[in-house]
């Protein structure tokens, strides 16, 4: 069962800030353990004591905290408000289910989830008073920071009891990364036995009565000495109605058992789209995890249901967190397994522009949310069209991209561009105060995409226009310093500038979380021009070298691409020994096994592809070919039923280079391929050697710059 293999414990720790807890595939609800303040952004850390339990949460991110709401704590004696947090003891986790142990009360935790609804089973140590808080007010903490100005916190809301086993409520919250906006989380709690007691709180402290309102409102219930405690918790992001129709619908007549048994099912189902045999044991439990962290955001709210600011007939989303990360590669990936959803995401973002008047970048909580670059949805589209998705109106789409470039935005923080210099300097300068040159970067790449959907269209004017627009991607380079760099208004140049430093770790003028070697190969539609640049082949693979070797290179969105670029000088053996160098040294089966942020399947995506043996370049319909971890790959594309396979007969640690290929077993002698070849099923086969190969050597892959699409 390819359910079995996933580990949800992979990346809890360290920089991965993954979940443990149950969801399932882009599920509302995202249940799990939060401890002890202060907290990362998945409100859980393997060494500290739990809070309670929550029902939101994001998977991955950095940044400030966000979600963590209706947090529910079972706890033993008195009833009473105020708690110690409770040590972890035989904890485990599995695809839709999570247990631990409280201690030093003995409570036996049990987790488990529908798309909609947290299902919690709780088992009180024999002739123990069981009781129950449910913390309206919940929210993760990081950084011990001002609740709601530095991260999120509770601004309002209400905790109802409607009966002796229903309690309904409503979180208002604000604050966390993206934006500053509140947001409303609705609940519907049903327990399955009857409170012997029961009281509420709020700011003002506990009391006896039947609702309380205001910021931070608690309930608690007292169940005498009750054994097992099961309690279905709805969320909703529309009313309490909702909430309460989430819980008939997805758990009337079920138990506990029945519901976990349920969600290993959907799982099953969701991994069985892609068959992997060989690798290791960890390599397996990786790529499985990974897939489940792929299908973890953002959150399917259906059509004209769960999304609380208009129906438009459009299939809605929430928490886009963000796609400047997922457009890295977990977008082509999604696309390629399923590309309905991929056009409907790309739907809703389109319906989100008809609405505010901005394609957003990010989209969290009904509101646009931080640019970190420049549109990545513009990326999105091209790639969708350039791989003949159908169900985008892109003349639509193309009028949205275009504004991006033609019309100055009101908050470049939170939708377009920085536009001014850009457009009338030809590059961004020193003038926009954060991250200007990495911006210049994802604008002239954006660009090209605007002229390859417009070329798609049959709109040659526009398609020109916007292909010469992206050359002035090299109006930043530097040929003294063979990297990108800062200029001024005036024209100047930053001087003395090191390529290899940031000027501020936290908040640097030029570069986006990296330094100038790092983002210096986001040449996406011209990366021969890059390899030029350097001097050639053998210069550019040397500077890669340097680059790999002197410790520049770690598992970082921008630079999750560049172990490919070795095939644009001809040798994809280094990039079979850069991506293994990578998936060993950055990937690990472990609580710490992650390098970076997940961040929205970008992480898991990278290591899913490269392991396969098909990476996609964001943008374009190419996929760079290299050794695969596994001997056979069965991928079914899309909605066609057709299956990409991919063998690799004696894959692993020995035989880490490509010596041949067939494609429908003709001769394939280059190392990448178009969509199209792939799209209507097909038979990739590579033979292995322990020794580099001249296979792939001669034909390169295509630079867009130059063959247009």
């Amino acid at each position: 069962m390819y359910s079995k293999l996933i580990n949800p414990f992979i990346g809890v720790d360290g920089l991965g800030n993954t979940l443990c807890g149950p969801y399932l595939p882009f599920g509302i609800v995202r249940l799990g353990p939060d401890t002890l303040a202060p907290q990362k952004t998945n409100g859980y850390s393997s060494g500290d004591p739990v809070v309670h339990f929550s029902h939101t949460h994001v998977s991955g991110t950095g940044g400030s905290s966000r979600y963590g709401n209706i947090g529910v704590m079972p706890f033993a004696g008195k009833m009473r408000v105020g708690m110690d947090p409770a040590e972890k003891e035989h904890e485990m986790a599995e695809a839709g289910y999570y247990a631990v142990t409280l201690q030093p009360s003995g409570v036996r935790v049990e987790l488990t989830s529908t798309p909609r609804t947290g299902v919690h089973r709780y088992t009180f140590a024999e002739g123990t008073e069981a009781n129950v808080l449910i913390d309206v007010g919940a929210v993760i903490q990081c950084y011990l920071r001002a609740p709601v100005k530095a991260t999120g916190g509770s601004i309002g809301g209400f905790v109802e009891f409607i009966t002796e086993k229903e309690v309904v409520g409503r979180a208002d919250c604000q604050g966390g990364w993206g934006h500053h906006f509140p947001y409303s989380i609705y609940f519907y709690a049903r327990f399955d036995k009857v409170a012997k007691q029961s009281c509420v709180a709020n700011h003002e402290g506990p009391f006896l009565g039947v609702s309380a309102n205001g910021p931070n409102c608690k309930a608690v219930l007292h169940f005498g000495k009750e054994r097992v405690i099961n309690l279905c918790v709805g969320i909703s992001f529309v009313s309490v109605a909702k909430a309460r129709a989430s819980v008939d619908r997805e758990t009337d007549g079920k138990d506990f058992d029945q519901v976990r048994l349920e969600a290993c099912d959907t799982w099953e189902r969701a991994l069985s789209r892609i068959r992997v045999k060989g690798g290791t044991d960890g390599e397996r439990e990786l790529f499985y995890t990974s897939f489940a962290r792929l299908l973890c955001m953002p959150s399917d709210l259906g059509v004209d249901d769960e999304f609380p600011s208009w129906h438009s007939g459009v299939r809605h989303f929430s928490d886009y967190y963000a796609t400047w990360d997922s457009v890295r590669n977990a977008n082509s990936l999604l696309g390629l397994i399923d590309s309905k959803l991929e056009v409907d995401l790309l739907n809703c973002l389109l319906d989100v522009a008809d609405k505010i008047g901005w394609i957003p970048d990010a989209w969290i909580a009904g509101h646009s949310a931080k640019i970190q670059g420049g549109s990545s949805a513009d990326i999105l589209i091209c790639e969708a069209a350039l791989k003949g998705f159908d169900g985008i109106d892109y003349e639509k789409a193309l009028r949205q991209m275009r504004k991006n470039n033609e019309v100055e935005s009101p908050d470049p923080s939170l939708y377009g561009r920085h536009l001014k210099d850009y457009r009338d300097l030809g590059y961004v300068s020193t003038s926009v105060r954060a991250d200007c040159v990495s911006r210049h970067l994802e604008y002239a790449y954006q660009d090209w995409c605007i002229g390859a959907l417009a070329d798609r269209l049959g709109q040659a004017e526009v398609s020109q226009r916007y292909y010469e627009s992206s050359r002035k991607i090299w109006n930043l380079w530097r040929d003294d310093l063979r990297s990108f760099a800062p200029r001024q208004p005036n024209g100047e140049w930053v001087n003395p500038f090191n390529p290899m430093k940031r000027v501020d770790c936290s908040n640097d003028p030029y570069f986006y979380e990296g330094t100038s070697w790092q983002w210096s190969f986001n040449t996406q539609h011209d990366f021969e021009g890059l390899v030029k640049r350097h001097g050639g082949a053998g210069a550019f693979v040397e500077h890669l070298d340097r680059f790999f070797d002197g410790g520049h290179y770690f598992s970082k969105e921008t630079m999750l691409h560049v172990p490919y670029l070795y095939l644009y000088a001809g040798r994809p053996d280094k990039t079979a020994e850069r991506v293994r160098e990578c998936l060993t040294k950055f990937f690990s089966p472990t609580r710490n096994g992650l390098a970076d942020n997940e961040d929205m399947g970008c992480q898991s995506a990278f290591y899913m592809c490269s392991a396969m043996g098909i990476y996609p370049l964001m943008g374009q319909d190419l996929y760079w070919l290299t050794t695969p971890l596994f001997e056979r790959t069965e991928l079914t594309i899309g909605q066609t039923g057709k299956t990409l396979t991919i063998e690799a007969p004696g894959a692993g640690a020995e035989l880490l280079y490509i010596s041949s290929a067939t494609l429908d077993d003709i001769p394939l002698e280059r190392a990448w391929l178009r969509h199209r070849e792939i799209i209507g099923g097909a038979t990739i086969r590579f033979e292995l050697s322990s020794q580099p190969a001249a296979w792939g050597m001669t034909e390169l892959p295509p630079s867009p710059s130059l063959s247009r699409v």
